[in-house]
């Protein structure tokens, strides 16, 4: 049987290992920044969210590294770099 998987589906069977050490950061005093409040329509695993407060946080369990904040965001805003050998996403299905 060959049963076609919808995005979704294929990154549910994801594997995530966290690091000892968060691989993206937002740099002090840029959790207002209106770049940072697009990622959370843009990121695809979902990993940025908004404050009542205005002030945007980031959860780095779940990154797909796929590097999309580090593009909208630039290196004023977020230090990102790829997670430690051993850590980070597992893709199961490409």
């Amino acid at each position: 049987m060959n049963e076609t998987m919808d995005l979704k589906a294929k990154l549910g069977v994801d594997v995530f290992k966290p690091g000892n050490a968060a691989h993206i950061k937002i740099r002090p005093g840029k959790e207002r920044d209106p770049r940072l409040q697009k990622m959370t329509m843009i990121c695809p695993a979902g990993l940025y969210s908004v404050s009542e407060q205005g002030e945007t946080s980031l959860t780095v369990d779940g990154c797909l590294e796929c590097g999309t904040c580090r593009l909208v965001c630039g290196t004023d805003v977020l230090e990102w770099a790829y997670p430690e050998g051993g850590a980070g996403v597992q893709f199961r299905f490409g």
